[in-house]
């Protein structure tokens, strides 16, 4: 299939129509934006009126493949996205409603949901300013996701059943950077992170991307969380960690602390957690170089993670 784009003048009255029929009320379509993702749907925000309002929904369906259908894999996770987000509902977490699955494809051409269009402004504009309420619903809000338990999943739990621990991120790291060849550095690196890993929390409910940027807030309040795209349990300093190594100007003003703080962690553990984030961000740059892939504007996150990670192979802290 072809790059799916709701713009096409073909597509017009079938978006209004899905729309319409989704929301019940009639819709006159105004212009669908592509959003940036690194999971595995492609998502369009889509404005439009109905009477005098103007409102927006996101359309979430699946990313156009290089041999041009639409295989089962890709149907399951849709599926998977959208049932996700129906439970998650259910929850205390400010999540977007999920509705309008169309898993045949029959109203717009091709599988499909809508997610609602929740305002507010992101939560990193204010971290950035380094307002203190924001830092405090930053942690508040990560907490809250993390203490989402199997059971209020019901039985969707199941198709979250795959539990990423530090010890199982670590071996898919070995077996990734087997592919590349290893200098001293990177050889004492494999040789040292099992040698020092600690006693690590178990798994617990994540978005799989705790970006500052899909927590949206209103009147220094938390008004949604959104991309649960990866969403799975995880090691929950491992998936918090990350994050901040995206946003340095998270770093030294206490965040860290605090979590370990607030979880009942031992910061001991904080300097190796910290290597093994910077360990999984090099093998992604260096499998983004290998596809010709081009780095962040500004950043050459493959030197900032070999720099950082000799440091602490020499010291053992960062």
């Amino acid at each position: 299939m072809q790059e799916f784009n709701p713009n096409h003048p073909e597509l017009r009255k079938k978006f209004e129509a899905y729309i319409g029929a989704s929301l019940n009320v009639p819709v006159s379509l105004l212009i669908a934006l592509p959003l940036k993702s690194r999971g595995r749907s492609s998502s369009w925000k889509i404005e439009f009126i109905s009477g005098e309002k103007r409102s927006s929904v996101v359309f979430k369906t699946v990313k156009a493949s290089t041999t041009g259908e639409i295989n089962s894999k890709q149907l399951k996770e849709l599926s998977r996205q959208y049932l996700l987000l129906k439970q998650l509902e259910k929850t205390k977490l400010k999540v977007p409603k999920a509705f309008g699955f169309d898993e045949a494809g029959a109203a717009v051409g091709v599988p499909c949901f809508l997610e609602e269009g929740l305002r507010g402004q992101v939560l990193y504009n204010f971290l950035k300013k380094k307002e203190k309420w924001a830092d405090e619903l930053f942690l508040k809000s990560i907490i809250e996701i993390q203490e989402v338990k199997k059971e209020e999943l019901g039985e969707f739990s199941t198709e979250l059943n795959i539990e990423r621990t530090a010890k199982s991120i670590l071996a898919e790291l070995v077996e990734g950077f087997a592919d590349f060849p290893k200098g001293p550095m990177l050889t004492r690196l494999l040789e040292k992170l099992p040698e020092g890993l600690p006693v690590a929390p178990v798994p617990c409910f994540s978005s799989g991307d705790l970006s500052p940027k899909n927590f949206l807030v209103k009147e220094k309040n938390l008004n949604g969380i959104l991309d649960f795209e990866l969403a799975g349990f995880i090691d929950p300093v491992f998936e918090f960690l990350v994050p901040l190594f995206w946003y340095p100007l998270l770093l030294k003003r206490g965040l860290e602390e605090s979590y370990f703080r607030r979880k009942g962690l031992d910061l001991k553990m904080l300097d190796w957690y910290r290597a093994l984030v910077l360990a999984a961000v090099l093998l992604e740059a260096m499998r983004e170089e290998k596809e010709k892939n081009s780095p962040p504007e500004g950043r050459n996150i493959k030197e900032e993670c070999i720099l950082a990670l000799g440091i602490w192979v020499k010291k053992g802290s960062l």
